[in-house]
């Protein structure tokens, strides 16, 4: 098994940090039964640091891993379903599907099956390069970070659209991949022009198969915590969940989607699980994110949790029955990782100085008062 030394570890190319090894991976189907769940938390018992983390990509996280163990580990979560055996560093390892139930269910089933199918068939363009596939009630992906996405139209058609454009390509199911094929083919004989950022820079490039009167959903759907879509969306802060409390969650759920909004949704479940562990609906855990930061991750400066909790003590001082509308990301260096295109205010840390980044003018003042806490 190759171990790398980047920012982007997977299932089987971990990277060494402070507490052990690191691995990160996406669950097939972006779901897990409840008995998945609980085998995750005898994995993270037995072969990690008794906790999993949440991603911005809808990945999950398991690191004070040994490294004896790490082959092990990558056959055990393949064998149970967890992952897709077909998933290798060399493949897609981002695509992020609508947790919420669709219209159109076998259309959406069935896009999920020819991706999780065609993993080997589809170009990696760059290493964090990633589909969205936004086919729920709603749509509700567009914030969310990716090259293409996967989309419907008002009529239901089916589209695949290059992120930062606002028209889309029509496909048929049995098209998509070809399609997809065509647009990142012709991006890999322009990579001169590509950025890490995206594929927006491509459209004229592949005009000769763009059509500009389809348009996908609006969207305006934002995550919140309780009751929505026949379902319930769960979290804990930081989307930092223990062996105990997968196992414990495991016994009150059929399943749960895994979001890119570091949390759970549960379908066709109405009212919150009788567990305590989990955040309250007014509470800000879904608008503040972080990354492990110090003491875990070998390049951390910033004790990340630690800041967290002091911008959640003011986010509930300053908005008592509301939330804030802010997206606060908070990371341990100044390499921003988990970073999402929604953040409104960004803290980091660059040569032992704190710095908080202003991305949207309305939170001025909301970023007035981190910054006076932060550097007392």
């Amino acid at each position: 098994m190759a171990r790398v030394l980047g920012m982007c570890p997977t299932i089987d190319a971990p990277i060494k940090s402070k507490d052990g090894y690191l691995i990160r991976f996406r669950p097939k189907y972006g779901y897990l039964s409840s008995d998945q769940l609980s085998i995750l938390a005898d994995a993270t018992s037995n072969f990690g640091s008794n906790f999993i983390e949440l991603t911005s990509r809808a990945n999950i996280t398991m690191r004070g891993l040994q490294k004896q163990y790490l082959d092990q580990l990558s056959d055990f979560l393949k064998q149970e379903g967890i992952v897709n055996t077909a998933e290798k560093k060399e493949n897609i390892a981002n695509i992020i599907y609508s947790p919420f139930p669709s219209k159109n269910k076998k259309l959406a089933q069935k896009i999920i099956n020819i991706l999780e199918d065609n993993l080997d068939n589809i170009p990696k363009l760059h290493k964090k390069f990633g589909i969205a596939v936004d086919l729920g009630t709603v749509a509700s992906l567009q914030r969310t970070n990716a090259d293409l996405r996967i989309e419907i139209d008002k009529e239901n058609r089916l589209l695949l659209r290059i992120d930062g454009s606002e028209h889309g390509i029509p496909v048929e199911p049995n098209t998509l991949i070809r399609k997809i094929q065509t647009i990142l083919t012709s991006a890999l004989a322009n990579s001169n022009k590509i950025k890490d950022t995206g594929l927006i820079n491509l459209i004229e490039d592949v005009g000769q198969i763009y059509y500009p009167h389809f348009k996908p959903r609006k969207q305006n759907y934002s995550p919140r915590l309780g009751p929505c879509f026949g379902g319930y969306m769960i979290a804990v802060p930081g989307g930092k969940f223990s062996s105990y409390q997968l196992k414990t969650l495991a016994l009150h759920v059929k399943g749960v989607a895994v979001t890119p909004w570091k949390s759970f949704f549960i379908g066709s479940l109405k009212r919150k699980p009788p567990l305590s562990f989990l955040s309250k609906n007014m509470d800000h855990d879904l608008s503040v994110g972080y990354c492990s930061g110090a003491p875990y991750c070998s390049q951390g400066i910033l004790d990340t949790s630690k800041v967290a909790k002091m911008v959640n003590a003011i986010l509930k001082d300053e908005y008592k029955h509301k939330r804030s509308g802010a997206n606060i990301h908070i990371c341990g260096c100044s390499k921003n990782c988990g970073l999402s295109k929604q953040t409104s205010i960004l803290i980091n840390s660059s040569q032992g100085e704190k710095y908080i980044s202003l991305r949207d003018d309305k939170f001025q003042y909301l970023a007035s008062k981190f910054s006076m806490e932060l550097n007392k």
